[in-house]
C-alpha cells in the first residue's frame, strides 16, 4: 500500500510537469481544506473524573483536521484525486490533565463525481507518529505508523467516510476502524 502512495505521487507530479506547459492545462490543482470528527475502533483508556464523570477514549475518534490539493482532470471531468496531511487529535474533557491520542494522517484518494455534486471515493490513509499522551497519569504510547483503506461518499461540502486501520502494540492489534463526518471546501488559483 505503501508503494502505491508513492508511485500514484510520482504518477501526478509527473504528469503534471509534462503537460503543465501545455496552453490548455490538463490538471487543474485546488487548495484543499478539511474538518471534521471520527468515531470507533477498540477502547483505549475510560478516564475517571473527580465529579464521578468518566470518559471512554477509543482509537478510531478524533477531530480531524488537514489540508491539501484537490487534482481535476480536463480531460476526464468525472475524475478527480485528493490528497492531504494534517492531524487527527482525541483530547479528554479533564481541566487538569492533557491525555490525548494524536495521528497525522496522509491521504490520497481518487474520486468518480456523479452529477457533479455526489462524489464517491476508495484511496489510502496513512497514520504516521500514532501517540498516546497519558500526562504522567497513565504511560505513554508511541505506535507505529499504519497504513489503510478509506472510502468516502461525499455530497457537495460534506461527506460520509469509514477507515480501516489497526494499530499494532507489542505482538497485540488494536483496531483503529472509524465512521465520520468531514466538511471540506477547495480554493481555485485565480489567473
Amino acid at each position: 500500500m505503501k508503494k502505491l502512495l508513492i508511485v500514484t505521487g510520482i504518477a501526478i507530479f509527473t504528469y503534471c510537469n509534462v503537460f503543465g506547459q501545455l496552453d490548455t492545462k490538463p490538471v487543474k490543482a485546488r487548495l484543499l481544506m478539511e474538518f471534521g470528527a471520527e468515531w470507533g475502533g477498540d477502547e483505549l483508556i475510560t478516564v475517571q473524573f473527580t465529579n464521578g464523570n468518566e470518559q471512554t477514549m477509543n482509537a478510531g475518534q478524533g477531530i480531524h483536521l488537514t489540508a491539501g490539493t484537490e487534482l481535476a482532470f480536463t480531460k476526464i471531468e468525472p475524475f478527480l484525486i485528493r490528497m492531504s496531511f494534517g492531524i487527527k487529535w482525541a483530547p479528554t474533557a479533564a481541566d487538569d490533565a492533557n491525555i490525548a491520542f494524536t495521528r497525522l494522517p496522509l491521504s490520497i484518494s481518487p474520486f468518480w463525481k456523479i452529477k457533479e455534486d455526489f462524489r464517491v471515493g476508495v484511496g489510502a490513509t496513512a497514520h504516521l507518529s500514532p501517540k498516546f499522551n497519558g500526562d504522567s497519569f497513565v504511560d505513554d504510547i508511541k505506535f507505529p505508523s499504519s497504513i489503510g483503506p478509506r472510502f468516502e461518499i461525499g455530497y457537495k461540502f460534506i461527506s460520509l467516510t469509514y477507515t480501516l486501520m489497526n494499530y499494532e502494540l507489542s505482538s497485540d492489534k488494536i483496531n483503529g476502524n472509524s465512521i465520520g463526518v468531514i466538511f471540506s471546501t477547495n480554493f481555485a488559483r485565480k489567473g
